[in-house]
């Protein structure tokens, strides 16, 4: 068992090395639970960060949603398989047969085809869910339904207006009730307002002016509507622990209420869809859950992004092992991999995934095979190959988000082959790391790709 000073040492040294103003760290070991932090709330008050800090977990949030899902079947109010329409009969997408044939299993398992990151502000009203339901109504489809898995921020939002409905409380309500409540977590909320009594991190992000410099994040949460894409959990990361292990403990509270049906909570950790690219997040997807191996060793988890925010969460569920990381920088991901590396490596003997390797020569055989464009809601990329074979990526964002992040221009940034077929290491300015991009054609595998798959997402070539 790793003991607290050591951990706060290893964390310290981490936050130093790769420039993160402060962390937060949990580390699970059988039933115990041991918290740490290192850094700063906010380089603007220099305010020392604590383990009952809150951060923004991001969209590790969303398994506090997939839950309430379940808690749904579990009392015969939804099937996973029957048509969202049933649930939502005012549920619009662009496409018609998408719209009629959508499922909760489809959403949990971002598989819906239809473009998952609609970012709009409806409000801070209790109508904030429905209004953005509504709003999903000219969302295009990317792929048919159940072809490609796609990671959908939209979704989730879906799935907590159905929740709301079902239920008959707001999505927040729900959280508190079903959730927070029964298990505890005296260190989670949703709202600012309930946060500020609370020591509580701010974002940072490059300073526009100084891309070097971080600053603190111009804005702190998502709004509303966001809540069930993860935004309504701040919490601290030991509070994230506790709420993984009801699933650990087959749907069971830790006063030894039951929340949720064993065998449902257990059918979250089935893996439902193979990932594309199973370098950054895993080799499949549950009922909301990542599911990876590590070595011979069965990982869970998720990952989240928020405002200058990036927090992680791995378990090893038979070996009752895991941690949670949360940051206040906007990515980073070198530190989380240092981090499992040393965790996972000194207490199982195991390590994630590397990425492919990259090859010497950067030259393309076939650059028309990848040349073009490829498109998803709020993001493009124009992909260009030079006279001698090399290609280039630049990346153009049209969502708020990226808006408020100040994301500086993303241009001709070099595609790196590695040895894996039609794929390529890619470093965002906005990113800590390389990220492999996966060009793929889903009805034709092998033939001229037709998607782009990075960051989680897939791009549809156009």
């Amino acid at each position: 068992m790793f003991t607290q000073p050591e951990l706060e040492q290893k964390l310290a040294e981490l936050i130093e090395k790769y420039d993160v103003p402060g962390a937060q760290l949990a580390v699970l070991d059988g039933d115990s639970v041991t918290e740490v932090a290192a850094g700063v709330l906010s380089l603007r008050t220099g305010q020392p960060a604590t383990p009952d800090a809150l951060f923004l977990p991001g969209s590790i949030g969303k398994l506090y949603t997939a839950t309430l899902v379940m808690m749904l079947v579990d009392e015969g109010k939804l099937d996973l398989d029957t048509p969202i329409r049933t649930y939502l009969p005012d549920f619009e997408v662009a496409d018609h047969h998408a719209r009629d044939t959508v499922t909760p299993r489809d959403l949990l398992t971002h598989t819906s085809g239809f473009d998952g990151d609609h970012f709009t502000d409806t409000g801070r009203g209790d109508d904030a869910l429905a209004k953005y339901v509504a709003g999903c109504a000219d969302l295009p489809q990317i792929a048919p339904p159940g072809v490609i898995w796609s990671y959908s921020n939209s979704g989730f939002s879906i799935l907590g207006r159905i929740v709301e409905v079902l239920m008959g409380t707001t999505f927040e309500d729900a959280l508190r009730d079903r959730i927070f409540a029964p298990l505890g977590l005296e260190h989670t909320v949703s709202f600012a307002d309930e946060a500020i009594v609370h020591p509580t991190s701010v974002g940072h992000v490059a300073d526009p002016a100084d891309p070097a410099k971080l600053v603190v994040s111009p804005t702190w949460g998502l709004w509303r509507a966001f809540s069930p894409m993860g935004s309504a959990v701040i919490a601290s990361a030991g509070d994230v622990l506790k709420f993984a292990q009801l699933h650990l403990d087959g749907g069971v509270a830790p006063d030894g209420t039951r929340l949720l049906d064993e065998k449902l909570a257990a059918s979250m950790l089935v893996q439902q869809v193979e990932l594309v690219d199973d370098s950054v997040l895993g080799q499949g997807w549950g009922l909301g859950w990542i599911l990876d191996h590590w070595g011979e060793v069965s990982v869970v988890g998720h990952d989240g992004n928020s405002i200058g925010q990036n927090a992680f969460m791995r378990v090893a569920p038979e070996e009752r092992f895991g941690f949670c990381l949360q940051t206040n920088v906007d990515s980073a991901l070198n530190l989380y991999r240092e981090l499992a590396d040393w965790l996972f490596g000194r207490r199982l003997g195991v390590a994630p995934r590397p990425d492919p390797a990259t090859l010497e020569d950067s030259r393309v055989a076939e650059p028309d095979r990848y040349t073009g464009t490829y498109q998803r809601e709020g993001l493009t990329f124009e992909i260009n190959a030079d006279d001698d074979g090399r290609l280039m990526a630049t990346v153009t964002p049209s969502h708020g988000v990226a808006q408020d992040q100040g994301w500086p221009p993303m241009i001709d940034l070099p595609l790196v082959p590695v040895a894996r077929d039609d794929s390529f290491m890619l470093k965002l300015p906005i990113a800590d790391a390389d990220l492999l991009a996966a060009f793929f054609n889903p009805d034709d595998v092998g033939g001229r790709p037709t998607y782009l798959h990075f960051g989680g997402r897939a791009h549809k070539r156009v």
